[in-house]
């Protein structure tokens, strides 16, 4: 009976000493992570902000193919959730705060395991745009002792995400499509133009300048647009790798100006085979060559006396991902 009581009494005294010992520790552990991305930061903040995207780069979902997410009709920005179910256990994420290229918090909730805190920073660079993930919380009281081990052990878990992160997102901008949607009546009407000849490698940085003009004259003398900006290709030289084309405005009426360095155009009614490019507009050439291909299969024949041209729905602009840009291509057929 005194052994025994003497062991009570052992063991009495080590869960006080233990008791004692984790009173001195801290539970609180913050643990973050920074990468930089060679991408817009619109793009790395829209990716992050939408909860859909993560079962993509998610490292936990690498280490665990148990788990099964759940997506309700609000996935992005302030008030958005998701759930998951996983053997190794299953919990929910809400996003508590969202500053558009700026920051987004949440907090994520373990099924019996307590909660995290997470915030995600983001700072346009030079090289794209610097991402910080940091995760914080507060052990339990008879977890205290492990709180040293959450930087290294979490820590290598951030990194990997954010590198799963990069990963996705360059994947996601390469990605692209051309569709032949086929024989189409284009409408015509009044433009401002500017013409120009260049190497194929000065055509983009040539049409950027135009548009600039453009911009600056109608802003000017109060211009109003009345569509998408379009190129008309005159002359493509592939063995000399030289093109001739005008870039150009639509405008609502015909205007007489006797400014020499801005011309008004008109394109009349024509018939056009359509090819739309849904991508990175530096994937054009095969989307040309997919629209003259196409072309030809569905039985049309190219008008030899028409100028073939394209019209930019997306300005780049206004939409950093490439991934979203759209371009119209018309090619005059014969009746």
């Amino acid at each position: 009976m005194k052994i025994l009581k003497y062991i009570l009494f052992l063991l009495l005294m080590a869960f006080v000493g233990s008791s004692l010992y984790l009173a001195t520790l801290n539970g609180h552990y913050e643990v973050k992570r920074t990468r930089i991305i060679q991408v817009p930061i619109e793009v790395a903040f829209d990716a992050v902000n939408d909860y859909k995207t993560w079962e993509h780069w998610d490292p936990w979902n690498e280490t665990d193919s148990t788990i099964v997410y759940t997506f309700p009709e609000k996935t992005i920005g302030f008030g958005a959730t998701f759930t998951w179910k996983a053997d190794s256990g299953n919990g929910n994420m809400e996003n508590l705060a969202s500053i558009p290229n700026e920051k987004i918090q949440d907090i994520t909730h373990f099924e019996g395991k307590g909660v995290v805190n997470g915030t995600w920073q983001f700072k346009k660079v030079a090289e794209g745009v610097e991402i910080t993930w940091k995760m914080n919380g507060e052990l339990p009281f008879l977890a205290r002792f492990m709180a040293a081990k959450m930087d290294p052990e979490i820590g290598q878990m951030l990194e990997r995400g954010l590198e799963l992160l990069d990963e996705y997102l360059q994947k996601e901008m390469k990605v692209f499509s051309v569709e032949s949607v086929g024989l189409v009546d284009y409408g015509g009407g009044y433009y401002l133009y500017q013409t120009t000849s260049c190497r194929f490698d000065e055509v983009e940085n040539k049409m950027n300048e135009i548009f600039a003009n453009l911009d600056t004259f109608m802003k000017a003398n109060h211009i109003e647009s009345a569509g998408k900006p379009f190129n008309i290709n005159h002359k493509w030289d592939d063995v000399m790798q030289t093109a001739m084309f005008s870039t150009c405005i639509p405008i609502k009426e015909k205007l007489i100006t006797t400014d020499k360095t801005v011309m008004v155009g008109m394109m009349n009614p024509q018939r056009t085979f359509k090819t739309i490019l849904r991508g990175n507009y530096n994937n054009s050439t095969e989307a040309w060559e997919t629209a003259y291909k196409n072309l030809a299969v569905q039985g049309f024949v190219t008008k030899l006396t028409g100028e073939p041209f394209e019209v930019f729905v997306t300005n780049p602009k206004e939409v950093p991902n490439p991934a979203k840009w759209i371009k119209e291509i018309y090619i005059p057929i014969e009746e």
